[in-house]
């Protein structure tokens, strides 16, 4: 591996991933928009290619003579199913046209999501054999790009990773809990039963995502189901309580509460949000899904990962502490910076 190129290097876990490569002194290519904020990469040597996912040009002259692409970019919040299509389907589609237009194809591998592969239940783990029943749009257009690398499976050497709940430095979503757990030494629970989550440390994700470049299964058509794919979990699901309760111990608070909001409560706090989303036609924080979503296990095995690629991740404990004390370091736990 010597020149790779990263879409969605401006997010969290491009930032990760950038300095995962570097460890290995693998040349960086990242596309990003012209409206990029490149604030996280600035400490780094990097080569940036100005494009888009729906511009196929710009993904045709980003490619070139790379042996690598991680594709990390997608849309997690959008008003409608369209937008979603527009960049996690579409755009992983035009992606990987490109990259079968180059006389020496490279390895494409890309960071899919658990929400790919649909809820789980209680004991059982999601499994890369097991049929994929997303159920919610962001899911749908996410499964929708894995079917479009399946089609150029044949033309381009691809892997597909599926993600839990990815946290660590330099992550916005994850931040409010943090915060909340520290201010009010309180764990808000959606439900009032406890559900179980499959959680990966952004540093755990980029190590399974070099791994899987190197000497990863490769998607193909005609063969059995799973193939060329990877679930990347930390360890066996913890409910969001225990979660909080590990924060808690890193930030010194004891007696972590867990708060638990009704399903009637979420209910209602969705329709505001989404009468919010036909007001003012902005994608928001919360909907229907996400409703529905917080109150259902989403946890699955990285056995497969584990087994073919040597994959262990770090301790949560260890990865909750290590994010914990960035977020102190930076300031964006015990003032009003936000990230």
């Amino acid at each position: 591996m010597k020149r790779v190129l990263l879409t969605g290097a401006t997010g969290f876990i491009g930032y990760h991933l950038v300095r995962r490569l570097f460890q290995e002194n693998v040349a960086v290519r990242c596309l990003v928009r012209a409206t990029s904020s490149l604030s996280l990469l600035q400490s780094c040597e990097l080569e940036y290619c100005t494009g888009d996912l729906s511009d196929y040009e710009s993904l045709r002259r980003a490619v070139e003579g790379c042996d690598v692409v991680f594709h990390l970019a997608c849309l997690v919040r959008a008003r409608h199913y369209k937008e979603f299509e527009s960049v996690n389907h579409f755009g992983t589609e035009n992606l990987a046209r490109a990259a079968a237009s180059c006389s020496s194809p490279p390895v494409l591998v890309y960071v899919s999501s658990v929400a790919a592969a649909g809820n789980s239940k209680k004991d059982q783990p999601k499994k890369e054999t097991d049929p994929p029943l997303p159920v919610s749009k962001y899911g749908r257009s996410k499964l929708a790009g894995e079917t479009a690398l399946m089609s150029f499976a044949d033309q381009i050497p691809c892997t597909i990773v599926r993600p839990g709940i990815v946290f660590g430095e330099a992550d916005k979503m994850n931040l409010e809990l943090f915060k909340t757990v520290k201010q009010w030494r309180v764990c808000p629970v959606p439900g009032f039963a406890d559900r179980f989550y499959s959680w990966i440390h952004a540093a755990d994700l980029s190590d399974l995502l070099f791994a899987a470049a190197q000497k990863g299964e490769r998607l193909g058509q005609d063969q059995p189901a799973g193939t060329g794919i990877y679930f990347a979990s930390s360890d066996e699901g913890r409910t969001l309580s225990e979660f909080g309760r590990l924060i808690g111990q890193s930030l010194g608070k004891k007696n972590i509460r867990t708060v638990r909001c009704p399903p009637l409560v979420l209910l209602a706090v969705s329709a505001f949000y989404e009468m919010n989303r036909w007001r003012t036609g902005q994608p928001q924080p919360f909907d229907w899904a996400k409703a529905w979503e917080s109150l259902h296990h989403w946890t699955c095995s990285s056995e497969k990962a584990r087994t073919q690629l040597n994959f262990c991740a770090n301790p949560l404990e260890e990865r909750i502490d290590q994010t914990t004390q960035w977020f102190k370091e930076n300031g964006y736990i015990g003032n009003e910076s936000l990230l």
